[in-house]
């Protein structure tokens, strides 16, 4: 006798196949053929949205969410997503560029580790880059060391001379008790300078072409970030060994406006 059938998991869409060949440009042409082809059907418009979003153009994605839940998408879905895209909207405040020490992080699947501290001039704490957070996440001895309260918001965080304002604050328990991490989406706006080389991290120095350099695409997934090398590759998440492999000992660069990690030669 045959046992029960399993539910089939729905069928990955064109632009889904697409996007894990790396192909982005061809998924790009696919979500906006099919909300052309049903200008009002809300699973089109919030796919071509969600895209949009994960390559950094928030207006135009935050557009499209509004008008997909006008077509019928569901207004919890569509506050979710409005939320992911929120942290990294964050402004980059005015300040001068600042160049920090940046070195190895102590456990494997970060970036780097930086200091930062609560109020200008006051104690410095090494915090771990981990693409994979939102905001600031403290394990619950470095959260006690430092006053952080559960549900309630940092009002000021220093790295250098750069001051963020606002900054969420989780306490995670499956975190090393004095672990403190922080979320690419506080350091987003500044368009984050890593030189491995020289072990800097440099935050709100525009992003320039460098001569002989590459330019890889990235797609934010909120959280977290992958990396597509070449078309017929699949994306890589940049804390993986092989993301890692690509930026490892050179000098990199996030640059919002073009949707790539700049990497000099």
């Amino acid at each position: 006798m045959l046992g029960a059938q399993q539910p089939r998991p729905p069928e990955p869409s064109r632009a889904d196949s697409l996007l894990a060949q790396g192909r982005l440009a061809a998924a790009e042409a696919a979500l906006y053929a099919a909300s052309d082809a049903k200008p009002r059907d809300p699973a089109a418009r919030g796919a071509l949205a969600a895209y949009l979003a994960s390559r950094g153009r928030f207006p135009i994605a935050l557009v499209l969410f509004d008008e997909a839940q006008r077509f019928g998408a569901a207004a919890s879905r569509v506050n979710l997503a409005r939320e992911a895209i929120r942290p990294y909207t964050r402004p980059a405040g005015v300040g001068a560029e600042v160049t920090l020490p940046w070195r190895a992080s102590r456990s494997v699947g970060l970036l780097g580790t930086v200091d930062a501290r609560l109020r200008q001039g006051g104690d410095a704490f090494a915090a771990d880059i981990d693409a994979n957070v939102t905001g600031l996440v403290a394990g619950r001895a470095m959260a006690s060391r430092l006053g952080l309260r559960r549900g309630r918001n940092v009002e000021e965080l220093w790295l250098g001379e750069r001051r963020l304002v606002d900054v969420a604050v989780r306490v995670d328990s499956t975190l090393g008790a004095d672990e403190l991490r922080i979320g690419l989406d506080l350091l987003w706006s500044l368009e984050p300078l890593i030189d491995e080389r020289a072990g800097t991290l440099t935050l709100g120095r525009r992003a320039v072409a460098v001569a002989g350099g590459e330019q890889i695409p990235w797609l934010l997934t909120f959280p977290g970030l992958q990396l597509v090398p070449r078309i017929g590759v699949a994306p890589l998440r940049i804390e993986s060994a092989a993301g890692r492999a690509l930026l490892r000992g050179r000098r990199w660069q996030i640059d919002t406006r073009q949707a790539t990690i700049r990497v000099e030669p």
